[in-house]
């Protein structure tokens, strides 16, 4: 599955006839994301998930991405919790932000709502709508509510830095800057971990880039991301922390 399409398991075109009486009940419930290790992260996020994530990337070249590493096992989250709600302290993704819409380019059918190529859809399967309670997607007379059409420019922003993203990337590789990375994690207990198959900058290629390359990249804005993805690098010992500590409450031990 292509990591833009993580999450959603049916994904339907919002169409204002059918769907006129849809609402959307929302909480502060992240379950839905409770089994993604993983999530794309647009460069304008990097200084914000720095805080808290690995910031790798992943994938080959020039159509590598960026993601925010969650945890260190496919099917495990360790930023949400038993109560479903992520971590308060934690930035939470645009990628989950935007769930359970998502913009799919494609033809547009007579009633369905999008433009410049991009269909606005969802996912049918979330927990959350109904017709009853909540945000409501279309006025009585079929327009936009203001929260659809906030949430529409929302997704044209998130897609756009997704696009933005994928230019700095290729600037990286054309660079040389990508390398496959491992790195081996730590704890205190005396466990370690080795993460694989992830690509990050070379520090010591970057620092070496000739003047006129350093400019293209500072004009472009992509210096602070890099900066922001290298000092992120250090949160994966966080991470290896958590999910030590995750386990041995799991086996009701306490970590050292």
């Amino acid at each position: 599955m292509s990591n833009q399409l993580l999450l959603y398991r049916q994904i339907t075109a919002l169409n204002r006839d059918a769907h006129r009486q849809l609402r959307l009940r929302q909480a502060e419930d992240a379950s839905f994301a409770a089994s993604t290790h993983l999530v794309p992260l647009a460069g304008v996020e990097f200084f914000q998930a720095a805080r808290h994530y690995p910031i790798l990337f992943v994938g080959e070249a020039a159509n590598a991405s960026p993601i925010a590493l969650l945890g260190l096992k496919p099917g495990q989250n360790g930023f949400v919790g038993e109560s479903g709600q992520w971590q308060r302290s934690a930035y939470v993704p645009a990628f989950i932000r935007r769930y359970p819409f998502v913009l799919a380019q494609a033809d547009q059918e007579p009633g369905q709502e999008g433009h410049a190529n991009f269909t606005v859809c969802f996912d049918r399967e979330f927990a959350g709508w109904n017709e009853q309670e909540g945000q409501a997607l279309f006025d009585g007379e079929g327009k936009n509510s203001a929260y659809l059409d906030e949430m529409i420019r929302f997704l044209h922003n998130f897609t756009a830095e997704m696009e933005r993203t994928r230019q700095f990337v290729a600037k990286l590789d054309e660079f040389e800057l990508l390398t496959q990375r491992s790195m081996r994690l730590s704890h205190s207990g005396g466990e370690s971990f080795v993460l694989n198959d992830f690509l990050a900058v070379d520090e010591e290629k970057f620092l070496k880039l000739p003047d006129k390359k350093v400019l293209a990249l500072n004009k472009a804005g992509y210096l602070g991301w890099i900066y922001a993805h290298l000092m992120s690098l250090g949160n994966a010992n966080q991470l290896f922390e958590r999910h030590v500590a995750e386990r041995l409450a799991a086996a009701g031990e306490t970590a050292h």
